[in-house]
């Protein structure tokens, strides 16, 4: 039973067979009435890029062991150094996974959404594994927790599922060595040019983001954002209204992040 607690596709033929399965599993369902809880949940995880190849009846055996969680925005999901125990599935949400100094700077590192999961790599290598990382809900969260014994059963049971992994993996792995990439080589005027870009398209607009949080992002700290935020302000680039920043000259800041 569902536990409820607070706190790519790679073709046009996989697209079009994935969405037959899906069709075809929740017309059987409703044939036999209304789907439950489980039944509907094991249906969003067949969605999953991740989960999409794995048979129907171990979609369902996710859905009835997980145990689910609610995150609000800004409210811890793990911490560095804390027990994995699980698999955890991103369902619906944003996770900010990031990396604390000893002076309390924090870099983030990625960005989990719908589909991902929690540290998987630390619980693929280690028998008792911990979190490398802290995470931290972006905003309103849903996260599933699966027995690691299923986990297990489902790499050593589908050819089709370790291959979605490695994919997924190596997906992972380029993100990492983009974000190690631009560290290095670009400036941190560039770095927020493009950051800005990337959450005006996300979200229109920068409501709900402090320039803390906007320091961790881009590797820097407070008062650099402070101060390049208000050149672009004054050259005309963006306009601070309140707590949101709206862009203004989007082609000015495309070109500031194409410097290296």
């Amino acid at each position: 039973m569902l536990k409820r607690f607070q706190g790519k596709s790679t073709g046009q033929p996989d697209c079009l067979r994935l969405r037959t399965k899906l069709l075809l599993l929740r017309a059987a369902m409703e044939r036999r009435g209304l789907m439950s809880a489980e039944q509907e949940l094991a249906v969003r995880l067949g969605q999953m890029a991740l989960f999409a190849k794995l048979p129907a009846e171990i979609l369902f055996r996710m859905a009835q062991s997980g145990i689910y969680h609610c995150y609000g925005a800004r409210e811890m999901v793990f911490c560095e150094g804390d027990e994995i125990g699980s698999l955890l599935v991103v369902l619906e949400g944003d996770v900010a996974v990031f990396k604390r100094s000893s002076d309390g700077r924090e870099q983030v590192l990625t960005h989990l959404k719908a589909g991902d999961i929690i540290s998987i790599g630390q619980l693929l290598l280690f028998e008792d594994a911990c979190h490398s990382d802290s995470g931290r809900a972006s905003q309103p969260t849903q996260v599933l927790s699966i027995n690691p014994a299923l986990f297990k059963e489902m790499l050593e049971s589908s050819h089709k599922f370790n291959q979605a992994l490695q994919r997924y993996l190596a997906e992972k792995l380029e993100q990492l060595s983009a974000l190690a990439s631009s560290l290095s080589l670009q400036s941190a005027r560039s770095r927020l040019a493009a950051f800005l870009i990337q959450r005006a398209d996300q979200t229109g607009a920068h409501a709900g983001i402090t320039q803390e949080e906007i320091a961790a992002e881009i590797g820097t700290v407070r008062e650099i954002v402070a101060r390049l935020l208000r050149e672009f302000a004054n050259a005309g680039w963006l306009e601070r209204q309140r707590q949101r920043l709206v862009l203004k000259n989007r082609a000015a800041l495309e070109q500031e992040a194409r410097r290296w």
